[in-house]
């Protein structure tokens, strides 16, 4: 495939402002948004309505890029379709627009077109950061997160994972708090679901889809979820998802998961897919509030290295260096003092 350009499909900081309904929720335009992009090679990118739309890109400037868009099949109430990037839409950042009917509703900062790939990059690896948790003698959550968010924006990552535990207790509110937050950051980023995030189904209805796949570069990248913690032994619709996605993964020069948390009970049909029958080369989450020790390098049956990042809301995150020799774990950075943050301890499994 000829990669002359790369649609990176993020979170970044856009003029355009119609992004989402009043309360934050998804209207028309569910995917991409600014919580679960997708990152695809060459010149056409995945789209999810509620419905076929007239598409758009809208630049930071106001410029507009009609799309083309071929609609196939329909997943549950919702419409998916591919979208032909145009040969002559310059490098920069959009706001993705769809119009059905009288209805238009505009994602801003949804998709990122750039040259191409570096070979070596740097991510940021942020968890838990558990808007709505306030504790006396403690910084807000809401501010601890936007000055890991401020670190991460002048560093040199090339994009950010943030594992779960998004909020504190799943409201509404605390999703629009993380929203706000999120729309600060000047990178690419990928959520995931975490436990305290189950409430109802209010991730679905801020974020959309609870798994996902994307590629950067010759790299791989496979979100799953696990808000609960036999999610994977529910032979529902996730275990065939793994399944496929692990396979289209195989060409990659590095297979990396990104979930909230791994934990040995998860179900076997998932274990086979992500750890045995063709195990990931590496598997990143959070959901323990402490780094993995060095009894902990990998998962208990299989090869796949892990990474634990401490929590967020503890003002921890972790740059990752991704090259040909693999990727390299850098030694964790805090943006709160010391005192200010809780004895580490691991969560409770349910």
């Amino acid at each position: 495939m000829i990669r002359a350009l790369t649609i990176l499909v993020l979170c970044v900081m856009s003029a355009v402002v119609e992004a989402r309904e009043a309360d934050g929720t998804l209207g028309l335009l569910i995917t991409p948004n600014n919580g679960v992009p997708v990152i695809t090679a060459g010149e056409d990118f995945s789209v999810l309505t509620r419905a076929e739309s007239a598409l758009a890109l809208v630049g930071e400037a106001g410029q507009r890029y009609a799309l083309k868009v071929e609609w196939s099949f329909m997943v549950g109430e919702k419409v998916q379709g591919r979208v032909s990037l145009p040969a002559n839409c310059p490098g920069g950042v959009y706001a993705l627009e769809a119009t059905a009917g009288t209805v238009t509703d505009r994602n801003a900062r949804s998709v990122w077109v750039v040259a191409s790939y570096p070979p070596q990059y740097r991510i940021a690896h942020v968890s838990d950061t558990h808007i709505g948790k306030e504790r006396e003698g403690h910084l807000p959550s809401v501010v601890v997160n936007e000055q890991i968010r401020d670190a991460v924006n002048a560093s040199a990552a090339s994009f950010v994972l943030i594992t779960g535990d998004l909020t504190e207790q799943g409201e509404g509110q605390q999703f629009q708090e993380f929203i706000t937050v999120l729309d600060g950051y000047t990178k690419p980023t990928f959520v995931t679901p975490g436990n305290h995030d189950r409430k109802d189904l209010n991730y679905e209805a801020y974020f959309g889809p609870l798994q996902y796949r994307f590629d950067f570069g010759e790299d791989a990248y496979l979100a799953f979820d696990t808000k609960d913690m036999m999610t994977a032994d529910s032979l529902g619709a996730q275990d065939g998802f793994l399944q496929l996605e692990r396979r289209a993964m195989k060409a990659a020069r590095w297979s990396i998961g990104f979930s909230h948390r791994y934990e040995p009970v998860m179900g076997m049909r998932s274990q086979m897919a992500l750890f045995i029958d063709n195990p990931l080369h590496y598997l990143l989450f959070g959901h323990w509030h402490q780094e993995n020790t060095a009894e902990q390098k990998t998962v208990p049956w299989g090869t796949t290295i892990i990474s634990v990042v401490p929590a967020a809301v503890n003002g921890a995150w972790r740059p990752i260096d991704v090259g040909v020799q693999g990727l390299l774990f850098h030694p964790v950075e805090s943006v709160v003092p010391v005192a200010n943050v809780l004895p580490a301890e691991v969560e409770a499994a349910e």
